[in-house]
């Protein structure tokens, strides 16, 4: 994938995550800038994706740490096969809320 793609993607997939925590009924924030995603959880808690053009990743911070995401297989995953939406997921459950996976699609 080329550079162009590459932010292409990142945007569907922040516009995805966006729409997907508007979904929720829980007190979530969220803010875009600059390649970054910060998103807010009313009862504490923190999670920040960020691009990584030149490598063609997306990394995610939060209080379970740090995931780097490449774009396999029509999928964001870790090399370890975590997908990121299962990270999101874990994420919003330590600051005790709960986003329904099943509504998230890449």
């Amino acid at each position: 994938m080329n550079e162009h793609q590459y932010h292409q993607m990142v945007d569907a997939l922040f516009l995805k995550i966006e729409a997907w925590l508007e979904t929720s009924e829980q007190d979530i924030d969220f803010d875009s800038q600059e390649g970054i995603l910060t998103i807010s959880f009313a009862m504490g808690g923190t999670v920040i994706l960020s691009r990584q053009a030149p490598l063609q990743e997306v990394w995610l911070a939060c209080v379970q740490g740090a995931f780097h995401f490449q774009y396999h297989q029509g999928e964001w995953v870790t090399l370890r096969q975590e997908k990121l939406a299962e990270i999101l997921v874990a994420c919003a459950k330590q600051a005790n809320v709960v986003l329904d996976i099943n509504e998230f699609t890449i």
